[in-house]
């Protein structure tokens, strides 16, 4: 058999996904091209800024890995070629191309023929009588229409592609496709389940009703299917990964076992199994996880279906009901069956949490209490953590297994319905006689029919019978985990009431020695803000050294008796002089004399700031005269006379 023989027709060797949604544009961009002519290399020069970003990075949105300009030069050949495939992506674009004949280059016949066209770059005078701006204002516009028409990821990978590992963006990777193929699927199954559940509301016949059932059942069955494979391919990797783990773990044992080995490659080995482990662990959980997740979708289909026909029960009579409550009964045992899978696969997890509270819990305990090391500071709030989720865990699995025995008591229930339903149709079975001519004959047989039992009959109430024993068991369980709950609730709530009574009195008899606490870390916050204040007052004062150079001179103060002045008032820091370096010193002004006071009062002795004379530079303006005294106001006007008396 030849090559061609042996190849698959199916067969997907050679082939790529290429991405749906490759060419989404998720933000706008504005895009500004800017094309010229290049006389020195014949072709045409095109840069492409991208203004979005370009106003993004001004204002410090963007990182600056993100390009923001492109350029690259271009003949017209290369311009044709890619107009032919910005023509194949959008056909409105086959008039817009600007003419651009006259930079061709020459041929056979403009050489035979020199007066038939002249060259683009033959002569000055030809190129400065050639109008260069029109084309390529041209051309600017058709790259802007090509951006709003065919989208700027085409546009630019067109015209400014860098390398082939652009090329692996357009394709999509295969176990991605494939599982995103399945979840679509699944979907579509869901969506059509869904809307001929609620096509029940139009049916008010029970033909109507009878094919909308057969077409859920198919549906369930096709959704059932495509869950199935799609979560079998989730599973696929964590089961290869567990099996692989488990013959790795198996072979370092028999090593370890059978193989006389130094303690150094002993202890490797051990570690390297327990690595093993660890991973086997994981994939399990992993599987436990999908399992749940898996039947969590079966039985939500389940449960919508058995809704829904519980509701379309009341609008139907008992006659008419009568042909599709078998139905009704299978949706029930259907739906107790998933569900109570979905809730051991659910207990499992929960346990496998709980067993990993518990290695914390241990791992914590030993780390506390080993010789070599001191209690963490945190350990005993991390022991409560753990120990509050332990107790949240054992709640919610104690919640897990009444789940459980619920979805137990269902599934019982149903079959207990549906024998108690063939119970009642045996015996509502009508049974037709012969005829008989003795009438003693004929009591016989009656009081024989009254007083005996068909064997199926009595097979039947066995059977009900078995059923009600395991139900009372499932009850008598019920009874015991809800005291179980009881008491795990009743010994937290003991625990927590000791821990606050315990913190009350811990609280109270070390009042004192939390506010003395209190009071020192009041202390450390205060100092550390009065370091923080110095360091910025010498960061000033470096700074302003730094921009006034000058003369620095420390001057100690001289001794001063205490009545020539007021010893609260506040010594100046320092004394900056602005004048010149020269005459600077002699031009310091005595401090004036405060006024004696009657009383003197003995404080006591405050350290003294000691002054700073910083001697600055020329001043940049003269110094300012004082401004002349006012006028002596105007003297008072003369009194008026006084008037005269006459006798």
């Amino acid at each position: 058999m030849n090559n061609v023989e042996c190849e698959r027709p199916d067969s997907l060797d050679g082939w790529v996904a290429v991405k749906s949604n490759i060419f989404e544009e998720t933000e706008t961009f504005k895009l500004g091209f800017i094309v010229q002519w290049s006389v020195i290399e014949g072709k045409f020069a095109v840069t492409c800024h991208n203004r979005t970003l370009q106003r993004q990075r001004r204002k410090a949105e963007v990182s600056e890995d993100c390009p923001m300009s492109w350029a690259g030069l271009f003949s017209v050949n290369d311009l044709k070629n890619i107009h032919q495939q910005f023509s194949c992506v959008a056909d409105v674009l086959g008039n817009s191309f600007p003419d651009l004949s006259e930079f061709e280059d020459g041929n056979i016949w403009d050489l035979l023929f020199l007066n038939r066209r002249a060259s683009p770059g033959g002569g000055d005078e030809d190129s400065d009588e050639r109008d260069f701006d029109t084309p390529c204002r041209k051309l600017e516009k058709y790259f802007s229409t090509a951006i709003d028409v065919c989208g700027r990821k085409i546009v630019l990978d067109t015209l400014f592609s860098q390398n082939e590992r652009d090329v692996e963006d357009y394709f999509e990777n295969l176990q991605e496709f494939k599982k995103k193929s399945m979840q679509e699927e699944m979907s579509r199954a869901k969506s059509e389940l869904r809307q001929l559940l609620q096509s029940h509301s139009a049916a008010d016949r029970m033909v109507a009703l009878l094919d909308i059932y057969q077409k859920e059942d198919d549906a369930y069955h096709d959704l059932v299917t495509v869950a199935t494979t799609f979560f079998q391919f989730l599973l696929q990797p964590f089961r290869d990964m567990r099996e692989l783990a488990c013959l790795c773990k198996m072979e370092i044992l028999k090593s370890l076992e059978f193989e006389d080995l130094g303690p150094k490659r002993i202890a490797e080995l051990q570690k390297e199994a327990e690595e093993w482990r660890v991973k086997a662990g994981n994939a399990v959980a992993s599987i436990q996880d999908i399992t749940v997740n898996y039947f969590a979708q079966t039985s939500k289909a389940l449960a919508g279906m058995v809704r829904q026909m519980e509701e379309d029960k009341s609008r139907f009579g008992a006659a008419a009901w009568a042909c599709v409550a078998p139905r009704l009964e299978k949706l029930r045992f259907l739906l107790a069956k998933e569900t109570l899978q979905h809730m051991r696969a659910t207990e499992m997890c929960l346990n496998r949490k709980k067993d990993g509270i518990r290695e914390k819990m241990e791992a914590l305990s030993s780390a506390v209490h080993s010789p070599g090391s001191g209690p963490a500071p945190d350990s005993e709030d991390s022991v409560d953590r753990l120990e509050l989720r332990f107790y949240e865990t054992q709640l919610e699995l104690y919640d897990a297994k009444f789940e459980i025995l619920k979805n137990e008591e269902q599934l019982l229930m149903a079959q207990i319905d549906t024998v108690r339903r063939q119970i009642k149709e045996l015996k509502e079975e009508v049974v037709y006689y012969d005829v008989c001519e003795d009438p003693e004959e004929l009591q016989s047989l009656a009081q024989t029919g009254i007083h005996g039992e068909s064997p199926a009959l009595r097979q039947f109430k066995k059977r009900l019978q078995t059923l009600e024993t395991k139900r009372g068991n499932i009850c008598s369980r019920r009874a015991y985990l809800r005291n179980k709950k009881d008491q795990c609730i009743d010994a937290h709530e003991q625990k927590q009431s000791v821990a606050k009574q315990s913190s009350k009195v811990f609280t109270q008899h070390h009042q004192v020695q939390l506010k003395r606490e209190r009071r020192k870390e009041e202390e450390q916050r205060r100092k550390q803000w009065v370091d923080q204040e110095r360091e910025k007052t010498l960061s000033r004062l470096r700074s302003f050294r730094e921009k006034r150079p000058g003369q620095f001179m420390l001057k100690t103060s001289q001794p001063r008796t205490p009545s020539s002045g007021s010893p609260l008032d506040p010594q100046p820091l320092s004394i900056l002089s602005l004048g010149p370096a020269s005459d600077a010193a002699p031009s310091l002004r005595p401090t004036p004399k405060s006024r004696k006071t009657t009383k003197t009062r003995k404080e006591p002795d405050k350290p003294k700031d000691i002054p700073v004379q910083i001697f600055t530079g020329p001043a940049l303006t003269p110094p300012t005269c004082p401004p002349p005294p006012p006028p002596p106001p105007p003297p008072p006007p003369p009194p008026p006379p006084l008037p005269l008396l006459v006798s």
